[in-house]
């Protein structure tokens, strides 16, 4: 079984339906060390044989439900003003919620 066919399959056994999405974004890493593309920086990155897939479907609320694969554990917040709670693998999450919503985007939950 592929990856990307486990992570189907977790989804579904979890969430009681198929995703709507299923994305990948391969690993990479910075050939000359630097960090500054995340502030219009020039990079030389590459990709390497990591990656991370990722299966979604919307909620009609603002409840995010999430399940790692790789850390067997799961989390659930929701959508709304961040606060230092914590420093788990969720918090990535979060903040990526966080920024799209102070970029303008409205947002709904998903899982």
């Amino acid at each position: 079984m592929t990856l990307r066919e486990q992570v189907e399959q977790d989804f579904h056994r979890r969430f009681g339906a198929a995703p709507t999405a299923v994305v990948r974004a391969p690993g990479r890493v910075n050939l000359i060390g630097e960090h500054t593309d995340y502030n219009d920086g020039f990079v030389l990155p590459i990709a390497i044989d990591r990656e991370v897939w990722i299966a979604l479907r919307p909620r009609e609320d603002r409840r995010v439900v999430v399940h790692s694969l790789d850390y067997s554990a799961s989390l659930s917040f929701e959508i709304g003003p961040l606060s230092r709670a914590g420093t788990e693998w969720g918090e990535y999450l979060k903040g990526v919620a966080w920024a799209l919503r102070e970029a303008g985007h409205t947002l709904k939950g998903w899982e």
